[in-house]
């Protein structure tokens, strides 16, 4: 299925919108008629799976790395390296220029992250790469740093930058009236989780932002394809809370330690191949799967 988009990477994938999110989460008021913006976001290929959600140019001298976060992830910084590193290889016109003497100069990094799940968290919180590193007696300093901001943007939580940028407080109200109407209708009887459930919940809270005068232009242009797609990655984000709640993980190490581990693998392969019918991006994926890259890619070529 060609649309794959994230409905986050769906609102915020142009220049105008890319460039209110960073005005509202740094505070400045940059004037897209006079800012230039280009969008670079990485796109997965047949032998390089990895792509992020959102990131652009600022003035040829500021790169915005943003990510959207359901759950989160305290390898951020390490795959915002990942990104960043790739997006620097791709903005050199020549790739030899690095092993010559002359400087080469790099767009400035900005790396934010914003989170809308379930799970309690502060309005604002630093990641850094450092927090990884083992640490070894008698060596205190950091020779490599990332350092990320993360923003928790769910209705009611950070309400300057929500209310800086429509196209965000749009996003946050829409996350918030699923979720709100996933509730009512259980409560009716309805199967909580079911595809028509989560269906029925998105028309709901789509139908609350055009009343509220939020994202109308975008949802007025949203194909029924796309709604379908929407609610499939819904579900799979539902599927992810749900492992994390059930210690899905721990189970699958413990099944691995006591020699179950070619069942259980089948198992999360099986997930794996679902979500890759789905259309769903590889990193979601990995997240719900614990699978690595390569081996998702394996599971995307077998599917071709």
């Amino acid at each position: 299925m060609a649309y794959k988009d994230s409905l986050f990477r769906s609102i915020f994938g142009n220049a105008k919108s890319a460039l209110a999110l960073y005005n509202a989460v740094h505070g400045t008021s940059l004037d897209a008629r006079d800012t230039e913006v280009v969008m670079n976001t990485l796109n997965e290929t047949l032998w390089t799976p990895r792509k992020n959600d959102l990131s652009f140019l600022i003035n040829r001298g500021l790169v915005v790395v943003a990510e959207h976060q359901s759950t989160i992830n305290e390898n951020m910084p390490y795959r915002m390296l990942q990104y960043v590193c790739r997006l620097f290889e791709n903005g050199l016109e020549d790739k030899k220029l690095v092993y010559k003497q002359a400087l080469v100069k790099h767009a400035r990094p900005r790396f934010i992250v914003l989170l809308n799940g379930t799970a309690a968290f502060p309005d604002h919180r630093k990641m850094r790469l450092s927090d990884s590193f083992e640490r070894v007696a008698g060596f205190d300093g950091v020779a490599l740093e990332l350092e990320i901001d993360v923003y928790n943007v769910n209705e009611g939580r950070n309400r300057s930058i929500l209310e800086a940028c429509d196209e965000l407080k749009g996003y946050a109200y829409f996350v918030h009236r699923v979720r709100a109407h996933e509730k009512e209708l259980a409560a009716r009887g309805e199967k909580p989780g079911g595809e028509e459930t989560v269906k029925a919940a998105i028309r709901l809270a789509i139908r609350d932002c055009r009343n509220a005068g939020l994202l109308t232009e975008f949802w007025e242009n949203m194909s029924q394809e796309e709604l379908n797609m929407l609610a499939n990655e819904w579900d799979m984000e539902t599927a992810l809370e749900v492992r994390e709640e059930e210690g899905f993980e721990r189970g699958r190490e413990e099944g691995r330690e006591e020699g179950m581990g070619i069942g259980v693998g089948i198992g999360v392969e099986t997930v794996a191949a679902n979500a890759l019918a789905k259309g769903l991006p590889f990193d979601l994926i990995h997240e719900i799967t614990g699978l690595d890259t390569e081996t998702i890619t394996g599971l995307s070529q077998r599917a071709r």
